[in-house]
């Protein structure tokens, strides 16, 4: 008699995705922030004893994690592979024809054009930010995987400068004592071409937001770019990288 292969995990975890108010609460989930089961239940439009159901299901498949607080419980995503994994099959789903085109309806507009993903920034402002830090060599690729990238010594001065301490984020190894991944690239999904993730990407953001240069949509991932981030950000951001 032949043995049955036991289920792949990745099944299990496809299916868990699958799920039509599971991929809404993992959604709303990938701007990086923590929400509480009752957020989570009135963005997916379901009850809170169901919401709780789902919930305890994505904690046990190491989807979400939960931190509790005082009396409170805030959920988020496990970590930065399950957000690339969403951000990947957000990104199948929108090379079909029928939904490709939703890119260019007006509701969409603002939200192609600057976007977190999981605590870092995206659409078409967060391509232009990777291709500025590029090219005025605030940082440059890692010589041993070019999907990486490390700060520059001019990179870690200008930004200094700014206010926006990142001097540590190039010494700081891992367990085995290889070097972190401190900026890396992420594949955008709606622009096609890649931004930037990581440590570095997320302080970056964290700083843009301090700066009021920008502001997150508090009902949506999106972000909205402000007046004097207008001003400091403007012609490709040729402004803020000649401070």
């Amino acid at each position: 008699m032949k043995s049955v292969a036991s289920e792949p995990r990745f099944a299990r975890i496809a299916a868990t995705i699958g799920d039509a108010t599971r991929a809404r609460t993992l959604s709303r989930l990938l701007d990086g922030r923590h929400y509480t089961a009752t957020e989570l239940a009135i963005h997916a439009g379901v009850t809170a004893a169901t919401m709780s159901a789902h919930l305890k299901l994505m904690v046990d498949e190491h989807l979400i994690k939960v931190r509790a607080q005082g009396r409170h419980r805030y959920f988020t995503l496990a970590d930065g592979n399950v957000a690339h994994a969403l951000a990947a099959l957000l990104r199948v789903a929108d090379s079909v024809p029928a939904d490709a085109a939703r890119w260019q309806q007006p509701h969409m507009h603002s939200l192609r054009h600057a976007r977190t993903c999981y605590g870092h920034m995206a659409g078409a402002l967060g391509v232009r930010l990777r291709d500025a830090l590029i090219e005025h060599q605030w940082v440059i690729q890692d010589e041993t995987n070019l999907v990486q990238y490390r700060i520059t010594p001019k990179g870690i001065a200008a930004l200094t400068a700014l206010g926006c301490d990142v001097s540590m984020l190039n010494v700081a190894p891992n367990m085995r004592g290889q070097s972190k991944r401190v900026l890396y690239d992420c594949m955008d999904w709606s622009e096609r071409r890649d931004h930037f993730a990581g440590p570095l990407a997320i302080k970056l953001l964290a700083f843009f937001i301090a700066q009021h240069w920008v502001k997150q949509d508090k009902k949506s991932r999106g972000l909205v770019v402000t007046a004097t981030g207008a001003n400091c950000l403007k012609e490709d951001m040729q402004k803020l990288f000649s401070k």
